[in-house]
């Protein structure tokens, strides 16, 4: 299966709007640091499932679903930091702690600025990464299933 533009425009918008929601429950205490953790380690195997599900995605082999899980991680990321950090800002403007008062801080001092940035280049990097993994595992996971299936039809045929 070729990875042609406009698929690739359907989950790079998909991933957009659950890391949106992704950064609307994360403000949630306790809720949000569960659903942050499974949601940078696994999305891109819970998207390429659905995707799989409603008939999007075809076949897809090992390389190709890690390409897609790394897209998954980095626009659901970029998504996510759109709705997190303005309303983590509007939270740290009424309370005081030491990473509220580093963002803020960021908006002045143009070395906190780049240093926001960095850190979410490289956070967006890695999520890439973690997704990268679980989209080439769902995705080889997929294909194990297609064998199985296979080798039962032909077994049925045989007996």
């Amino acid at each position: 299966m070729k990875i042609n533009a406009l698929l690739l425009k359907q989950i790079s918008i998909f991933s957009i709007l659950i890391g949106l929601g992704v950064g609307l429950i994360s403000v949630i205490p306790f809720i949000g640091n569960i659903v942050f953790v499974l949601y940078f380690l696994a999305i891109a195997g819970g998207i390429i499932v659905y995707l799989k599900k409603n008939n999007i995605l075809g076949d897809i082999t090992v390389k190709e679903g890690a390409v897609i899980g790394s897209i998954i991680g980095i626009t659901s990321m970029l998504g996510f930091y759109c709705t997190f950090l303005p309303i983590f800002v509007i939270i740290a403007l009424f309370t005081h702690n030491f990473l509220g008062a580093f963002i803020l801080d960021g908006f002045t001092n143009p070395l906190a600025f780049f240093t926001i940035i960095f850190l979410l280049f490289l956070l967006a990097l890695l999520c890439g990464l973690m997704n990268a993994f679980a989209g080439g595992v769902t995705a080889y996971v997929y294909e194990l299933l297609a064998n199985l299936q296979k080798e039962e039809n032909n077994e049925k045929f045989t007996l």
